[in-house]
């Protein structure tokens, strides 16, 4: 599997290249990263996210679907915890990063990187108990992650979140034996199809437009490489750990066959184990955090991957299956 991970994040990496020389080349930036980002946020991703639950009902999947949420709190709290003990500055500047450092450390880019390689790794049937851990995500995200910089709980963004309506709305569906209209239908599965594309298109513009830092010299190199090796290499390895020593042992409780729930354990590690999430850089610019810091955490972080990635779910495969 790991072979397939490498593999998915080179072709991913190739799709992200192209887009960045055109953005070089032409001067594309901001105006059509933005663009492409409100296009993949209010449209491409929740049609994706509902093509996903646009199936005929199984208990088995469902199954699935519930111990994904199980397993995407237990990671996500796990993750809170460690942050809370590790990260804790002496000084003021130091303090200013600490919650940067708490989100990068908790929230991994889960949905520019995390839903198109798993959906080019495990295509549809992984996609759909990954919207368990999508849906626990943007929980924890504008709850924990929304008072870590503003000091305030964002439950009102967490309930017009577009995923968040579409996880909603897609398991209505799934529930339900209701079926749309082919035309209806098709028209969410190409938008849904968008997805990977768009999203490597958008980091590479992303990638183009970044600016070097102008505090970089007031920027800790020790802090930005002891946050990016937690989150790329550590944090991994103590969530095949907390699977190993209790997910593992509950499993019974869930009434799912062994092969489904590591499958299941193996995609949340996936996603859990992206680099810094695109979410970081946009609570800095929108918190007057500083935008620096938490750029340098997102760019160096998802160059890294490609080669950090690939071994740990090789490590996983070891451990889990």
């Amino acid at each position: 599997m790991y072979l397939l991970v490498a593999k998915q994040l080179v072709i991913m990496t190739f799709l992200a290249s192209v887009s960045f020389l055109f953005s070089k080349k032409f001067n594309y930036g901001k105006k059509e990263s933005e663009y492409l980002s409100k296009l993949l946020l209010f449209v491409i991703s929740p049609c994706m996210i509902f093509n996903t639950f646009n199936i005929p009902f199984n208990s088995e999947k469902l199954a699935m679907l519930r111990y994904s949420v199980g397993c995407g709190v237990t990671t996500l709290v796990f993750m809170i915890a460690i942050s809370l003990i590790i990260i804790h500055s002496r000084t003021e500047a130091g303090k200013s990063r600490d919650c940067l450092d708490k989100m990068g450390f908790v929230f991994s880019n889960a949905g520019f990187i995390g839903i198109p390689l798993i959906n080019g790794v495990f295509g549809n049937e992984g996609v759909f108990p990954l919207m368990g851990y999508i849906a626990v995500f943007n929980i924890f995200l504008w709850t924990f992650g929304y008072y870590t910089v503003n000091k305030e709980l964002g439950l009102k963004k967490l309930l017009i979140n577009p995923n968040i309506i579409a996880i909603v709305t897609g398991i209505c569906f799934f529930l339900l034996p209701f079926e749309l209209p082919d035309v209806l239908s098709q028209t969410i599965r190409y938008f849904g199809n968008m997805n990977t594309p768009i999203s490597m298109i958008i980091l590479g513009l992303l990638f183009a437009d970044f600016k070097r830092p102008q505090k970089l010299e007031h920027t800790p190199s020790r802090r930005v490489a002891r946050t990016i090796l937690f989150r790329l290499i550590i944090l991994p390895v103590l969530i095949l750990v907390l699977y190993k020593t209790v997910l593992l042992t509950i499993a019974p409780a869930f009434a799912l066959n062994m092969e489904n729930l590591k499958r299941v354990m193996m995609i949340i590690f996936i996603a859990a184990s992206c680099p810094v999430g695109m979410n970081v850089a946009n609570f800095a610019v929108i918190y007057d955090k500083d935008e620096s810091y938490a750029s340098l955490l997102v760019s160096i972080s998802s160059l890294l991957c490609v080669i950090t990635l690939p071994v740990m779910v090789r490590f996983a495969e070891i451990i889990l299956l």
